[in-house]
């Protein structure tokens, strides 16, 4: 990959290093360029090159839970945060055959005989950051806007204009019900209790009394969730979707305005009805019970998006970015993502950010508009937003070079796990110059990059193992990083194994073999 010289430009630091090995090879082996180089009858010396904080090759898109853990995981709880957003993307991605090797690969995949990765069916992980939540969490939010008989959203102030004097005393009468009833209070406490055979019951008695209030569309959610997640015993989805539906397709939702957004806490913002629609669209996603039905899953999401759980803007987003079970139409996919984006959701501010970093089908690279929405999500903590901020003023893309707000942005990403920026990191500890020279930390860092898959983090640690620099020398972990590397495709890395491999015992082979590929348990 070329880079730039911040020396004369201002432009992007390549912050390449040379480490002597007491070896030598020809420069081009380690030239930097997007041609690997053909490798060349392995002389008898060489050197490595410890590389810092590169551009992407490709956007973010790393999948590594196995979707048959997923509602172990609570992908099927019946929310949408930053976290399990993200989860739901991956699912799309994996689904359509979107995900990219190098995600399949920092998935945790097996190697072939001969180092190269197996990549298996391309469907098979999802993100490592788990979703948090517990099924047995109920939501007590208001509910939000209720649907006018033809199916549009009305308000308070007009409710007069849709409903006759009849429709409006037969709801102050529901009302009046559901002020004295004690039957959902005492649902609530039984779920709340984990005794879910007798909130089942009490739930069906409050739907019965309150069918047609809030009441009701709570005591339906309530039924659905039992039914569909077996807590009461064994799981029924098909009937737990009947009671899901009733909830998510209520008119009956206008007794005050939805809950504000707040980006920092989204689930704060489900109604009952959003969450029968978001837990409905997983179920038909996933075929959770019933057969898959993606159409099914996208009309559920936007029923969602429709009564105002933002989240699911974001999900559509995906839907049409992805092409899941409807044509890719990346313009449809940046409406989606804009209309969260500008309520602050973060996933959709970082997806949007990428789409306009790298400009995809139709929609042209802007790399200012990216580095602003990338700003905006970084705002958020999000790892990858923080990254794509340092490297905007590392590099001078979209904003001024400042090299001191680079190293800040790094900072941030590489403790908030971005692999890139620990990799970056690692290389100001080694290089020295804006901080002091480190071995030890610039050894952290590369294996905390390494350990999550980075190919060029790889590739540092095991030269910093290989020389004994920051720890003690270890010629058997450095080359089964080198061999990791190799299989990332690192194309320094095949020259780098030939030339310790001349240091190394056959004991220290059969090691670094067996590390790789352990001996199967008997």
């Amino acid at each position: 990959m070329s880079l730039k010289s911040t020396a004369a430009t201002g432009a992007f630091i390549a912050r390449t290093l040379i480490i002597s090995a007491g070896l030598i090879l020809p420069a081009s082996v380690f030239a930097q360029t997007t041609t690997p180089t053909p490798a060349a009858e392995a002389p008898s010396e060489t050197t490595v090159t410890v590389e810092g904080k590169l551009k992407p090759k490709t956007a973010e898109r790393a999948l590594r839970l196995n979707p048959r853990t997923a509602s172990s995981c609570n992908f099927m709880s019946s929310g949408m945060g930053n976290s399990e957003t993200y989860l739901i993307q991956d699912y799309i991605a994996a689904t359509t055959g979107n995900s990219s090797p190098e995600a399949m690969a920092s998935a945790g995949v097996t190697y072939n005989d001969d180092g190269t990765i197996s990549q298996g069916d391309g469907n098979t992980y999802f993100r490592e950051n788990s979703p948090y939540g517990d099924a047995s969490t109920s939501s007590n939010a208001a509910a939000g806007f209720m649907n006018r008989f033809d199916g549009s959203q009305s308000t308070e102030s007009n409710i007069a204009a849709y409903c006759s004097p009849g429709d409006l005393a037969y709801t102050a009468g529901r009302a009046h019900i559901a002020r004295r009833d004690k039957t959902l209070p005492e649902a609530y406490a039984l779920f709340d209790a984990k005794k879910y055979p007798e909130a089942l019951e009490m739930a069906k008695k409050s739907y019965a009394k309150l069918t047609d209030s809030e009441g009701g569309v709570e005591a339906s959610l309530m039924i659905g969730k039992i039914y569909v997640y077996g807590l009461h015993g064994t799981a029924d989805v098909p009937e737990g979707l009947k009671w899901l539906e009733r909830a998510a397709g209520s008119r009956f939702d206008i007794t005050q305005q939805m809950p504000a957004f707040d980006p920092k806490y989204p689930e704060d913002s489900l109604t009952p009805i959003s969450e029968a629609a978001v837990l409905m669209a997983k179920v038909y996603m996933v075929g959770l019970g019933v057969p898959k039905n993606p159409k099914e899953a996208r009309k559920w999401f936007e029923r969602a998006n429709y009564v105002g759980y933002v989240p699911a803007a974001k999900t559509l987003g995906d839907i049409y970015y992805y092409g899941y079970d409807t044509p890719k139409d990346v313009k449809k996919a940046v409406e989606y993502y804009t209309q969260a984006a500008k309520l602050g959701f973060t996933p959709a501010q970082y997806s949007l950010a990428e789409i306009y970093y790298y400009g995809d089908d139709g929609t042209n690279a802007d790399v200012k508009t990216a580095v602003a929405w990338y700003y905006e999500a970084s705002r958020q903590s999000h790892a990858g937003a923080l990254h794509a901020v340092a490297r905007a003023y590392d590099a001078g893309e979209g904003v001024a070079a400042d090299p001191n707000k680079a190293l800040v942005y790094y900072k941030e990403a590489a403790l908030a796990g971005n692999a890139d920026a620990q990799n970056a990191m690692g290389t100001y500890f080694y290089q020295g110059g804006q901080i002091a020279k480190d071995d030890v930390s610039a050894r952290k860092w590369f294996e905390a990059a390494a350990r999550q898959g980075q190919d060029e983090a790889m590739f540092n640690l095991a030269v910093m193992m290989m020389k004994g620099e920051g720890g003690d020398k270890d010629p058997v972990m450095a080359w089964v990083w080198f061999r990791l590397a190799q299989a990332k495709g690192h194309e320094n890395a095949k020259a780098a194994l030939t030339a310790l491999e001349k240091r190394m015992t056959d004991a220290d082979k059969a090691q670094a073999l067996a590390i790789l590929s352990p001996p199967a348990k008997s």
